[in-house]
């Protein structure tokens, strides 16, 4: 199995998806400040011997990051929702983007690299479906989660794929709120992005009702040996 560090390197030097589509992605190495994490959204919670990952969309778009530095900006309203999301699971972490390593979760963008047009930029299937089979497939094999959360339309692509949980649902009204057991056991939820569009289309009521359940398995789980 690789180290951790082999999955930071192999995610620097990629260059599948920025070879197909040159003008509208980025890989943040070509930045000096670029982080030294596979995922940039683990810098605030990145447990490395986590019970639970969710895999969500992007970390926004190449202006973001440059503009932060590599990391989250401070009251990102995606980021508080989460955290208030998880306060509803029974899960207590620290304000986003200080890193809290104690909370057993690690984060996780579906598409590791950046889009380089606006926030609302279109996210590439083909984007989604290579960063599993190269780069989120070994960090899942590396991180072992109990388990795995796919929030919105491309972070539940990317769980399905990794997964092989070809027969679920795609759509979002279809798979949001419902879980499966993968076959190597991994408890596998589907739930809807916590950013403000994402609350459109999934209410902030349900969204809380999914991750009380969610909470629920945690709290069941029998303890790591």
């Amino acid at each position: 199995m690789a180290s951790y560090q082999e999955l930071v390197d192999a995610r620097k030097r990629c260059t599948i998806c920025i070879s197909r589509d040159p003008k509208l992605i980025v890989n943040g190495s070509t930045y000096k400040f670029d982080p030294n994490v596979v995922s940039y959204w683990s810098q605030w919670l990145g447990n490395q011997h986590p019970d639970i990952v969710v895999v969500a969309q992007d970390f926004s778009n190449e202006e973001y990051f440059e503009r932060n530095n590599g990391h989250d900006e401070n009251n990102n309203r995606t980021n508080e929702m989460f955290k208030h999301l998880l306060a509803v699971a029974g899960i207590t972490v620290s304000k986003a983007p200080i890193p809290d390593r104690n909370a057993p979760i690690y984060l996780i963008n579906s598409v590791l690299c950046l889009k380089t047009g606006g926030m609302d930029a279109q996210i590439r299937d083909s984007w989604v479906d290579s960063c599993a089979d190269r780069h989120l497939r070994p960090l899942i094999g590396f991180l072992n989660p109990r388990i795995a959360v796919g929030m919105g339309v491309k972070g539940w692509r990317a769980v399905r794929r990794l997964y092989s949980l070809t027969y679920t649902p795609t759509q979002m009204r279809d798979f949001a709120g419902k879980s499966w057991t993968a076959a190597n056991g991994t408890i596998v939820f589907g739930v809807g992005h916590c950013g403000p569009k994402g609350l459109a289309n999934r209410k902030r009521a349900l969204q809380e009702a999914d991750w009380k359940r969610i909470g629920e398995t945690v709290h069941h789980l029998s303890p790591r040996n």
